[in-house]
């Protein structure tokens, strides 16, 4: 029996959040990905000798906190009003509390891993916890409400994300704590290390950008609904498979069996998201591509790489095992974030516009007028050839510097086609009387 496709969620924009909200979170993500790219540049191949180095994991944590992270916790205010109907309380307030702990504590922590001291990772268990934990508990009350029909889906994998991202700050702060007090600590480092990454990337990461993409691919790149063997309880077993192989990593005989089926059903479960994302793009109603849809397409094929290569029996050797970091970090979330970004924020910036024109008249400029396509693409060819040369970097640590550099150029060129919609933005809210000039391009 052909499975039926899920029906497309309603929307409400009565009480969104104000645009100053996702915003610092937006714009303050492609600084945090071109730092890390840069001190990667700086570094060069040392940094990708192993991924136990200090020089990797500051790098790696600039990007899966600052930047992946910084994204989420601002999608996540700005889309649980608008997609489920969930109001967070004082949103405004928690979200600049939770973005100042967020900065201050990934600058903190990356500069621990950097300098080796206990007293900065001290200073970051009390900054990240402190930040992510108010954001958890304020959403976690939020989601008690009452959410719109045909969003459950939605919400039921926002709320396993949630849960993931505080299973995956319990075990960075036992991590932590072993350098904040070294010697006096001792834990299966390499074990907690291994379930930590899990948990952030196809937990708190993976889920969440699964929950969105039943939001955010129809809506935004006219694909068919998800079916419902994907929009049903399928977030939920693939939280069940992580703690199944959570639980089932430290085992040896049939317990080593055990766990190697779930760590395979687990694999295959991401990777049918995956296959179906592809399928459901390359039937979508618009033909042409646009820059969002590269980057979902790119994320996807990415994931499925990061599968592939994770089964290659190579896949214990270091340099598979940092290309494996690369392409679910650098390949499928930075790419899915990008390519998020690049939808959000020109229809944010286009629905407040539209606000203003109650009070001073004039017609806002289109969402394609806000950020230029043309900047785009150009923006997505360099994020792609440096995601190319990054992997490549992994086998011949020479090519990391020219890898990083070309990343770094790709995050900045973001982070400033985001700041052309501020700029419209404010010009238009601030000089009201003033016509609103926007460049006409010719693509």
């Amino acid at each position: 029996m052909k499975p039926v496709d899920a029906p497309q969620r309603a929307l409400s924009f009565g009480d969104h959040p104000p645009l100053s909200l996702p915003l610092r979170f937006f714009l303050s993500a492609p600084l945090f990905a071109a730092l890390a790219a840069g001190l990667l540049a700086w570094h060069g191949a040392p940094a990708l000798l192993t991924r136990w180095s200090p020089q990797t994991l500051a790098v790696t944590h600039l990007m899966v906190l600052g930047c992946l992270s910084m994204t989420m916790i601002g999608a996540l205010l700005q889309l649980l009003p608008v997609v489920a109907g969930i109001q967070v309380p004082r949103a405004a307030r928690v979200g600049a509390v939770v973005h100042a702990c967020l900065c201050a504590g990934t600058l903190v922590l990356a500069c621990a891993f950097w300098q080796d001291s206990p007293a900065l990772f001290r200073v970051a268990m009390a900054l990240l916890p402190g930040g992510l934990l108010l954001f958890v508990g304020v959403c976690t009350v939020a989601m008690w409400q009452y959410h719109l029909p045909g969003s459950g889906a939605v919400v039921a994998g926002i709320r396993l994300a949630l849960a993931a991202l505080v299973l995956t700050m319990t075990l960075g702060g036992m991590l932590a704590s072993a350098f904040a007090w070294p010697g006096l600590i001792q834990l299966p480092l390499q074990r907690l290390t291994d379930l930590h990454a899990m948990w952030g990337m196809l937990g708190w990461v993976g889920l969440l950008v699964i929950a969105i993409a039943f939001q955010v691919a129809p809506m935004f790149m006219l694909t068919a609904p998800y079916p419902c063997h994907l929009t049903g309880a399928y977030a939920t077993w693939m939280f069940l498979l992580l703690g199944a192989v959570s639980l089932s990593s430290g085992w040896s005989g049939r317990g080593a069996l055990l766990h190697t089926t779930c760590a395979f059903l687990l694999a295959a479960g991401y990777a049918l998201f995956g296959a179906t994302t592809l399928h459901l793009l390359a039937r979508r109603k618009r033909p042409r591509a646009d820059p969002t849809t590269l980057y979902w397409c790119t994320a996807m094929a990415s994931l499925l790489a990061a599968i592939g290569l994770w089964t290659w029996p190579s896949a214990a050797s270091g340099a598979t095992q940092l290309a494996l970091g690369v392409l679910l970090v650098a390949g499928f979330a930075l790419s899915a974030v990008c390519g998020m970004l690049y939808k959000i924020v020109p229809f944010l910036t286009w629905y407040h516009l539209q606000q203003l024109r109650e009070t001073n008249g004039r017609k806002p400029p289109s969402i394609s007028q806000i950020i230029p396509e043309r900047h785009a693409q150009w923006q997505f060819g360099a994020h792609a050839a440096g995601l190319l040369l990054l992997l490549a970097a992994c086998y011949q640590p020479a090519l990391a510097r020219p890898a990083a550099a070309l990343m770094c150029a790709a995050c900045l060129a973001l982070w400033l086609n985001l700041g052309r919609a501020v700029r419209l933005y404010r010009q238009s809210r601030n000089a009201p009387n003033q016509h609103l000039s926007v460049p006409h391009y010719h693509e």
